[in-house]
């Protein structure tokens, strides 16, 4: 056999560099981290829509569960909201600690609460449905599968949206720090440059500043040398003017040295100045924009606080003329109220006098003539209309044609005008104040006593709701009275 060779360990290699960030990336994170906050203010809001809307739809049958437990409905309201907002506080608390990432985690006491409430709620809610004759076991035996479905669906929506909405949160908690490391990248590759590029300029400017100077150096040592030649020269020429012009070339070497050494101050002190110019510009510059900026700023607060105060006095001047042309309509309101209650009153008055003195000539007419007119339906129309009760009132032009008269069955035209007519003989007596002969009307016209409780039926709603009916009856008796004086007259001449 052969042996068996462990694979080779893994050597980690360098750590990968993060790929440049450029502008767009960054624009497009921000742009990525915006979306996701409006996608979680809308999960939010979804949420407590969805909870308040299961609220209302489950608090009927939680309210008639605990009253039908003998619970008074002015408490047994409450139970629902309590079980409800206490699940909809947990399950939004749990999503916005995830939200927040972390390493959070429910416990056992918000579990054992999501799901007390949850259970509660569906159980109160589903509880008919569940137990349609009212007696609990383990496993319903007679449940309504469609109001179980129908009580469900509003808790199992909101539990599972705000589960939903835990993993949302969690995802986009992640997202966006993802997102927000790229912009950081963005940021500090930025500043990165901008700090490399002020070093090279400051760098820059300080090889300037030494090439200056070191070129100044040689250039006054290469004349220290030329004056050393020239002196050597000279001491071979003539020892002792060579030695007075040593000395000399050494004071002037000496004064040239200085005067190089200033000249390499003054062009340091030079490119100091230059420098210390262009940052006092660069702050001038930067206060001139700030100071501009400030200006712009006031002068916009400035005009805002006009534009207010501009406003505000356009508005209270508004007011105040809406306020007098208001009171000066009610004010006109008011007076033609009172004008057209009075006239109303007065039309009443008048009308009301009017129907009265009608009513009363009725009513004397009635009583004055119920001994005749007794007497005349007696003639025309037989036993069958009788004297009127004691009590009541006789019975006034009734229709001579009935139902045994007309051989068969009586037409459609005339049982509409029988009722008619009873139904005007019965408001005529509710106007009048007196009792209609019930019994002598159903014997006079051949009906019943259901067909007679219709006609008084029909005549009080006919004086309650049809319009002008009272008035008709009202002209009929007075009609009446006045055919009935004259035929009184005529009966009385041919008496005598």
């Amino acid at each position: 056999m052969s042996a068996v060779t462990a694979p080779p360990p893994k050597v980690a290699g360098p750590p990968k560099t993060p790929a440049p960030v450029s502008a767009d990336d960054a624009a497009k994170a921000r742009k990525s981290i915006a979306k996701l906050d409006e996608v979680l203010a809308m999960v939010t809001k979804a949420l407590l829509t969805l909870g308040g809307g299961a609220l209302i739809f489950t608090c009927v049958n939680v309210t008639r569960f605990g009253v039908s437990h003998e619970i008074p409905w002015y408490i047994a309201w409450m139970l629902d909201p309590l079980a409800s907002l206490a699940l909809i506080t947990v399950l939004y608390v749990d999503g916005v600690l995830a939200e927040h990432g972390g390493d959070y985690k429910p416990g056992g006491w918000p579990f054992l609460l999501r799901w007390t409430a949850g259970l509660s709620t569906w159980v109160m809610n589903c509880w008919t449905s569940l137990y349609p004759d009212g007696h609990f076991h383990f496993i319903p035996k007679t449940p309504d599968a469609g109001g179980i479905l129908l009580h469900s669906v509003a808790p199992a929506l909101l539990i599972l949206l705000a589960e939903a909405a835990t993993g949302y949160r969690k995802y986009a908690t992640r997202r966006r720090g993802e997102l927000t490391a790229i912009i950081m990248r963005f940021e500090s590759v930025k500043a990165s440059e901008r700090e490399a590029a002020q070093k090279r300029a400051r760098e820059k400017e300080e090889r300037e500043a030494a090439q200056k100077r070191e070129a100044a150096e040689r250039e006054a040592q290469r004349e220290r040398e030329e004056a050393e030649r020239e002196a050597a020269r000279r001491e071979r020429e003539e020892n002792a003017r060579l030695e007075n012009e040593r000395r000399q070339a050494e004071i002037e070497a000496a004064e040239r040295a200085r005067r190089a050494e200033i000249e390499a101050e003054r062009e340091r002190l030079q490119i100091q100045e230059r420098a210390a110019e262009i940052e006092a510009a660069r702050r001038k510059t930067d206060a001139e924009i700030e100071a501009q900026q400030r200006r712009q700023q006031w002068e916009l607060e400035q005009a805002e606080r006009d534009r207010e105060a501009k406003r505000r006095a356009e508005i209270a001047q508004a007011e105040a003329q809406a306020e007098a042309l208001r009171k000066e309509a009610e004010a006109k309101a008011e007076a033609e109220r009172i004008k057209a209650e009075a006239e109303a009153r007065a039309r009443e008055e008048a009308e009301k006098l009017k129907r009265q003195r009608a009513l009363e000539r009725a009513a004397a007419r009635t009583r004055s003539t119920s001994e005749t007119g007794a007497a005349r339906a007696s003639i025309s129309a037989g036993r069958a209309s009788g004297s009127a009760s004691e009590n009541g009132a006789a019975l006034v032009a009734l229709p001579a044609l009935t139902a045994s008269e007309s051989e068969g069955r009586v037409p459609r035209e005339i049982r509409a005008k029988q009722r008619d007519e009873a139904e005007r003989y019965i408001a005529k007596c509710e106007l009048s104040g007196l009792t209609p002969d019930l019994d002598g009307l159903a014997k006079f016209y051949g009906k019943g006593e259901t067909w007679v409780g219709d006609r008084v039926r029909a005549a009080k709603r006919r004086l309650a709701e049809e319009p002008g009916f009272e008035d008709s009856v009202i002209a009929d008796a007075l009609d009446g009275f006045t055919d009935d004086n004259t035929s009184g007259s005529d009966d009385a001449a041919g008496a005598a």
